[in-house]
């Protein structure tokens, strides 16, 4: 539910970018809903705009923004199952494409004659699903929320340049672990470094 807020919020980032904070920007952000596309127009408006300084961090914004989406819609479109076991911190989930082609094989096509059927008639779902913990769904969610003040403090600083506020906020928001570890990212791709 707290992808809408980021969604929103980086419809005010593309405002900010375009200078143009007004409901049309947002509302041509909003209308756009595929996440590429959105990645795309945001990225070109900050090629015309951004100065070198914000690049960097644009650019860690975006690497953070691609892989947050992208946990999300994993979960948002996946499905989600029960183990029966004594554990309440342990969620099954599984790719839909993965269950749909198990299912079609199950419930759609004509079984032949004279072949047994599996011993474990979920043995194809058990292989294919993978165990969330409600601890690492939470962890996500605060990671997306973080990510949101990010992108709020991001935009709040193109729009308010001089306030030192703005300033103050948003460079504590870049010492926050997420933002650190993409900002060391996009500098070592930009200097042809890997990690150590």
């Amino acid at each position: 539910m707290l992808w809408s807020y980021v969604d929103w919020q980086m419809a005010m980032l593309l405002a900010a970018i375009m200078k143009a904070d007004t409901e049309a920007s947002v509302a041509i952000f909003l209308t756009l809903r595929n996440a590429r596309a959105q990645r795309d127009v945001l990225i070109a408006a900050a090629d015309m705009t951004l100065s070198a300084e914000h690049r960097d961090v644009f650019d860690a914004v975006m690497l953070l923004y691609g892989s947050l989406q992208a946990q999300r819609a994993d979960i948002a479109h996946g499905i989600f199952g029960h183990v029966d076991v004594d554990d309440d911190n342990i969620v099954p989930w599984i790719e839909t494409k993965k269950i749909s082609k198990e299912w079609i094989e199950k419930f759609h096509k004509l079984k032949r004659e004279g072949v047994a059927p599996e011993a474990d008639a979920n043995l194809g779902q058990k292989r294919e699903t993978f165990i969330y913990k409600i601890t690492d769904l939470e962890k996500l969610a605060e990671e997306i929320y973080q990510f949101w003040g990010i992108t709020f403090g991001f935009t709040s600083l193109l729009r308010f340049p001089d306030l030192p506020l703005t300033a103050r906020t948003f460079e504590s928001q870049c010492s926050w672990p997420q933002m650190q570890s993409a900002l060391s990212e996009i500098r070592n791709r930009k200097n042809g470094t890997t990690p150590a």
